[in-house]
């Protein structure tokens, strides 16, 4: 059992025997920081996140039973090695009750010492999987993503938990990253259709040539290429849920198709005549305007009113500003062990920034950006001058505060663009946006003049 890599702090206020540490472990390839003192020891551990710390019972300043409740306040899960000498092994017995993972006892040679921290190491590395699993758990439980102390998005909420018992067609609306995929999910979560499948189609994403491939399958021979018979998306779907992702994409020819699809419950494959009938409960989004849109003539009324039987809308995350500080903490649990440093939480000032500020990519930008500054965190506890160089929101003051909200966006797209060279994809993946969104966008506060300079 080998446990490379550590970092490790020794609390031992004998100078030779914290040096003796430090050189047995640094040639397993250990980072090791040493102090002769237990207040210096426990203001190092409330910085920095160390995997194992060694710490000596007795010190001139602070005894180890007091670090070591100090230390286990602060992080219930930290990995402390208790260093006692002869006369000390009960105290030693005394702080493994406290909390300590085991103790070595002067005088100890470097294979036992090597041979209790790899223990500690693999302990470490245990912990750290399973904040990962549970991170993964939570993420898949989609149910308790769906962070709100709004009104505006608890009547949401709401309203999705009456529907999802029956087999409603429901339409989802709202802007890019509003959560309207996890709300599809919710939907299907609490209905009687949990237990089959859910399935996603992407329709910004469809080629339309194979339009009628992807949702209806096709047969060996359909045409060039299909070497053996497909199963399209809506006999995937049987039993459960299929949810049409951005259906205001769908080209019109192929709104009559999908809308004869949905009429009849039924399909045929694509180079066959065989009538399949299909059991799905049908669940669709957009960010689009789909009522504008069947005025304009590009959406069919007919299958507009099909899908629209039970209409959700999202609010943008600008109009529910009280949502962001939950929303903020969710993420930086959710992402805290990227960064070595304990990352723990937000001042008031960098919150307030947070919550002050648009977010044009909504829920899904914020969540990209508390990501970004967690890895990048410099201190335990981020502040604007962390937002600031993670290129995220900062504090509007003076002027800046007055400006209306589709300045402040104009100003933070052009701004992504400008430290982006006007790289367009990557601009939309770091807002959180698709780049159809981001070409509207651009097109709404006339960039492209600006944007053609980056070039």
């Amino acid at each position: 059992m080998v446990s490379k890599n550590l970092k490790i702090l020794v609390i031992d206020d004998d100078f030779s025997m914290g040096d003796a540490c430090r050189e047995t472990l640094a040639r397993n390839g250990h980072e090791v920081e040493v102090t002769q003192s237990g207040a210096e020891g426990l203001a190092l551990f409330g910085r920095w996140a160390y995997d194992v710390v060694l710490l000596d019972l007795r010190m001139p300043d602070m005894d180890g039973l007091s670090v070591l409740h100090h230390m286990r306040e602060q992080d219930p899960e930290a990995v402390v090695i208790i260093i006692s000498g002869h006369g000390s092994i009960a105290t030693a017995v005394q702080a493994m009750k406290l909390g300590a993972f085991d103790y070595v006892a002067k005088p100890f040679t470097p294979a036992e010492l090597r041979q209790a921290v790899a223990k500690a190491g693999e302990k470490r590395r245990l912990e750290r999987e399973n904040v990962y699993l549970r991170s993964e758990l939570e993420r898949r439980t989609v149910s308790a993503r769906l962070i709100q102390a709004s009104e505006s998005m608890a009547r949401v909420l709401n309203t999705a938990l009456k529907v999802a018992p029956t087999d409603a067609t429901v339409m989802l609306t709202g802007e890019s990253g509003t959560g309207k995929g996890l709300l599809a999910r919710i939907l299907h979560e609490h209905s009687p259709r949990q237990d089959n499948p859910f399935v996603p189609v992407d329709c910004s994403t469809l080629v339309p040539t194979l339009f009628e491939s992807e949702l209806f399958g096709h047969v060996k021979g359909a045409f060039t290429g299909a070497e053996e018979d497909k199963i399209g998306k809506f006999e995937l779907a049987g039993g459960g849920t299929l949810f049409f992702d951005e259906v205001g994409n769908v080209s019109l020819e192929m709104q009559a198709k999908l809308l004869k699809a949905v009429e009849e419950r039924a399909i045929c494959k694509v180079g066959s005549n065989r009538v399949i009938r299909v059991d799905a409960r049908l669940v669709a989004a957009s960010n689009q305007d789909l009522g504008a849109a069947v005025e304009r003539g590009v959406f069919r009324k007919d299958l507009f009113y099909r899908l629209n039987v039970v209409h959700i809308h999202l609010p943008p995350l600008r109009e529910r500003p009280e949502d962001v500080p939950l929303l903020a903490e969710h993420f930086l649990e959710r992402f805290r062990y990227l960064n070595p440093i304990r990352v723990r939480g937000f001042t008031p000032r960098a919150l307030e920034s947070l919550t002050r500020y648009p977010w044009p990519g909504n829920v899904r930008e914020l969540g990209n950006a508390i990501q970004r500054l967690v890895v990048l965190a410099a201190r335990p506890v981020i502040d604007l001058a962390d937002l600031e160089a993670a290129g995220t929101c900062r504090l509007q003051t003076g002027d800046e505060a007055a400006l209306s909200l589709a300045e402040v966006e104009r100003r933070h797209i052009l701004g992504t663009l400008q430290r982006l060279g006007g790289r367009r994809s990557e601009a939309a993946r770091t807002l959180g946006i698709d780049r159809k969104t981001l070409r509207n966008k651009i097109r709404k506060y006339r960039l492209d003049a600006e944007i053609a300079r980056l070039s």
